[in-house]
């Protein structure tokens, strides 16, 4: 399975809010697609989602592919035995379209937990962009810096000027290792043990 931390719209927004026009002066930059792939709190992240989704994700693949092959053996039948003028039995079709209905269950259940992998991945990224926030504040003003912004927000900075590796380094002392559980289930149980 591929990284599931990538790139996402909260390093894009965070760009967006960081990017405002500025003059001539000292620009740091951090390149966040490092962040999310070399920082303790990404690998960690990483780990934790894989620990908790790569069984679920297989089986429900598993799953889905057993359904659409079925699906496909069924439809394949009804075609072998075709005849000209004559309809299909009726058992054939049913069972055909159960089958149908069955893959297309499959199909959605994968869908649904990868929507779920994705979304955490996503709380994952944007709980990393909070903690880099403070971070990359404290190194320009250590660094009398006018502005920091996401390496990808500007067309050519001075390779001097990139703070990545000690943004890393900070954000792995202060921050190794995220949550993979979103604050609504979080804040369920909570609710719960007050009845």
């Amino acid at each position: 399975m591929k990284t599931l931390l990538k790139l996402s719209a909260a390093a894009a927004l965070f760009a967006a809010a960081s990017a405002p026009a500025f003059a001539a002066g000292t620009v740091l930059t951090v390149d966040f697609g490092r962040v999310f792939s070399d920082s303790a709190a990404a690998k960690s992240g990483n780990t934790q989602l894989h620990a908790k989704y790569d069984t679920q994700l297989q089986q429900r693949n598993t799953a889905f592919t057993t359904a659409a092959q079925s699906y496909q053996t069924q439809v394949n039948a009804i075609r072998a035995a075709a005849k000209p003028g004559v309809q299909p039995a009726q058992a054939a079709v049913t069972a055909a379209n159960q089958a149908g209905e069955r893959a297309q269950a499959a199909q959605e259940a994968l869908n649904q937990l990868d929507q779920e992998v994705q979304t955490v991945g996503r709380y994952v990224q944007s709980q990393i962009v909070d903690k880099v926030g403070p971070i990359a504040e404290q190194i320009r003003v250590e660094r009398k810096a006018d502005v920091v912004v996401p390496k990808g927000s500007v067309l050519a900075a001075d390779p001097s000027g990139d703070v990545t590796a000690l943004v890393i380094q900070r954000l792995d002392a202060s921050f190794p290792n995220p949550s993979i559980t979103l604050p609504q289930q979080q804040a369920a149980p909570a609710a719960g043990a007050g009845r």
